[in-house]
């Protein structure tokens, strides 16, 4: 008995004759005349390619599982200036050599809410729990590759504040005191420890979705009066 199974993507298998752009390899073999294909992760979602919804060509696609995951932007206010909680990772697609800062963030586990996802990674990576969500809509890291058109789908951003009492300084930077919090182990993804580094630095970062979430962090702290940001 034959299954239907109902693709979570506005691709379309492609017609006959239809020129392509995008050619398949499997094991290094190219698969031809391909009218639509789907790799699926239970956990993660799914990568489809197919006609694309914009026009007579083809293209790629990820739906992630809820449209994407949760950001977490950990802050501390110390003497008026804004400082940001990263924590050091290797990220081998983005810097094959050396570990990385970003902000906190991950997949959401199937079941879980966005909040859930954030409390969970933050807890991990950083052993305190995101506490609210930052305003603006849901984020989409690529719009013409992501696909997040479902009801309450796409990246969502929480903050945490951090008390200075729990920092330490390091230079101009400060540290999470390790005599009073201790994370969750990471170790299979590598966290290094966590450093809170001025705002500035880290909307300089590489990593898009700490610039996404330091730009939404200070725009909720300009919207309730709680940081003046200047600009020349």
């Amino acid at each position: 008995m034959s299954t239907t199974v109902t693709l979570a993507t506005l691709l379309e298998p492609i017609p006959e004759g239809m020129t392509r752009g995008w050619s398949l390899f499997v094991d290094g073999t190219p698969v031809p005349s391909l009218s639509m294909f789907e790799l699926r992760h239970s956990r993660y979602g799914s990568l489809f390619y197919g006609k694309s919804p914009s026009g007579n060509y083809d293209q790629w696609s990820f739906h992630e599982a809820g449209g994407g995951g949760s950001v977490t932007v950990p802050f501390a206010l110390v003497e008026g200036s804004l400082y940001i909680g990263t924590v050091r990772q290797p990220r081998p697609l983005q810097d094959r050599l050396n570990s990385i800062l970003n902000v906190p963030r991950g997949f959401l586990d199937p079941g879980e809410t966005h909040f859930q996802a954030a409390e969970r990674e933050s807890v991990e990576e950083l052993g305190i729990k995101a506490t609210f969500q930052l305003p603006g809509d849901p984020g989409n890291p690529n719009s013409t590759f992501f696909e997040t058109w479902g009801e309450g789908e796409g990246i969502r951003f929480f903050g945490l504040e951090v008390n200075q009492n729990i920092l330490v300084v390091e230079n101009d930077e400060y540290l999470l005191n390790p005599q009073m919090i201790t994370p969750v182990s990471k170790s299979a993804e590598g966290i290094m420890g966590a450093r809170f580094i001025s705002w500035q630095k880290a909307a300089m970062l590489g990593d898009l979705f700490t610039r996404g979430g330091v730009a939404s962090l200070i725009g909720h702290l300009v919207s309730v009066g709680r940081l003046n940001v200047t600009l020349a």
